[in-house]
């Protein structure tokens, strides 16, 4: 009998040295499974959390050496309402020139003298106050950061009117001047393949019209451009992110950028 019993024991042991060993591929799997999860819920619930309505001015400044506060004037000054909910975007131009309280002291002036007096600061207050809105953060940027921005994400396609072809060779040269990134004048007017300077220069046109189809050629240029963006894919998008933020000034933070470039393909300009 107590033969029979060691015997048993031994069989134990060797049943209990068998144990087959955990596979630690399958964790990791587990884990990345469940990161995936966490990714596509916050994706889903982010929109529905806080306000459903996002303002953000965006300043485009005349700035040749690169300062992006108080010396630079804006002139480009839009609005970009983002209904988080829907993903809409609405982009509304607020003339350079318009005629308006810029110091909050009874001084008035072109609206673009505000951010020329006090930067982003004070040209967000001088909003707020003659339009009657709140603003929840800004981005200000210069020549430079949106030709490298189109740029790297592969130029943008529009048609020249005549008038349109007869001065943006100026302002080509001109702004290659500036910012010291090399392009090319174009050949013709109708359908053209637009670099980012030549975007810019494009944006700038000013001298055969007005100002309304100014700022309309400058919404046409950012809305080509966030179509291009979202078809680039997040990995892109965070490459171009990386060259253009150091032109930039802006109140967003990493965690806003990234939201907005992970979720690009839901939002759509109205």
């Amino acid at each position: 009998g107590q033969e029979t019993d060691k015997q048993e024991e031994g069989y134990r042991a060797a049943r209990g040295g068998k144990r087959k060993r955990k596979n630690p591929l399958k964790g990791v799997f587990f884990l990345c499974l469940l990161l995936v999860g966490i990714f596509f819920l916050w994706r889903f619930l982010s929109p529905y959390i806080g306000k459903q309505y996002r303002t953000i001015a965006i300043f485009g400044l005349d700035s040749r050496d690169g300062n992006k506060e108080a010396g630079a004037l804006s002139d480009v000054i839009m609005l970009a309402s983002i209904n988080k909910r829907s993903g809409e975007i609405k982009l509304t131009s607020i003339f350079r020139d318009t005629y308006s309280e810029v110091d909050g002291n009874g001084k008035y002036h072109k609206m673009n003298e505000a951010y020329f007096l006090g930067g982003h600061k004070q040209a967000i207050a001088a909003l707020e106050r003659n339009l009657d809105l709140h603003i929840d953060d800004y981005v200000s940027f210069t020549w430079a950061s949106v030709a490298k921005g189109i740029s790297a994400l592969g130029g943008v396609d529009l048609e020249l009117s005549d008038a349109e072809f007869f001065y943006i060779n100026a302002f080509i040269t001109e702004t290659v001047q500036s910012t010291g990134i090399p392009s090319v004048h174009l050949e013709h007017a109708g359908m053209n393949h637009l670099d980012g300077i030549q975007a810019v220069a494009y944006g700038r046109l000013r001298l055969m019209d007005t100002d309304f189809n100014r700022t309309a050629r400058q919404r046409k240029v950012l809305g080509l451009a966030f179509d291009k963006a979202k078809k680039a894919g997040p990995v892109k998008l965070m490459q171009v992110a990386s060259m253009v933020l150091p032109e930039l000034s802006t109140s967003l933070d990493m965690g806003d950028i990234t939201t907005l470039v992970t979720q690009v393909d839901r939002y759509h300009i109205g």
